[in-house]
């Protein structure tokens, strides 16, 4: 599975650099506006294990606000669940959520990067039921189709570092 994730994002760092259309981010986000379908493999919340995955995406873009609105659903052979995100443009940075999959919990620190069409999510967030703080990342990256990668890594306390959780490539669904 790891080869398989790390092949993803070796190959989607290919990919961008031959694709430099999303030299900013807000080109970038304007770039991931419209429907998607995505496969891969990733932990949702209706399980602890890794499975696979399809989603569907219906993403908006909002040019004078500058924010790009999530709306999906993710499926795996337990079920579905509803996700969504939304990202913005604040004083030439993107803040928000790219896909929150997390119910009952809430976001106690954000933080983004974005560079040559790779934008890098860091979300730490409290589950209100239990009271556990995680932190987890989530990586976003353009392909020369017109599709995109994610990459959802959660932060491991004992090793001090993310580890891969799944990934999901995403193509337009071409209405």
């Amino acid at each position: 599975m790891k080869k398989i994730i790390t092949l993803t994002i070796f190959v989607s760092t290919i990919l961008v650099e031959a694709v430099k259309a999303e030299d900013t981010a807000e080109k970038f986000l304007q770039a991931l506006n419209g429907e998607f379908r995505g496969r891969g493999e990733a932990i949702i919340e209706l399980s602890n294990r890794q499975e696979r995955v399809s989603c569907k995406l219906d993403n908006a873009f909002n040019a004078e606000q500058q924010v790009l609105s999530i709306e999906g659903v993710c499926a795996t052979t337990q079920g579905k669940a509803e996700v969504e995100g939304k990202l913005a443009m604040v004083d030439g940075k993107v803040i928000g959520s790219f896909l929150s999959p997390f119910k009952n919990s809430e976001i106690t620190q954000e933080a983004s990067e974005y560079d040559d069409g790779k934008l890098i999510i860091s979300t730490s967030f409290v589950n209100k039921d239990t009271g556990n703080l995680s932190r987890m990342r989530q990586i976003v990256v353009s392909d020369s189709d017109g599709g995109f990668s994610s990459t959802f890594q959660k932060f491991d306390n004992s090793l001090g570092d993310y580890q891969d959780t799944g990934y999901v490539e995403f193509s337009p669904s071409g209405n």
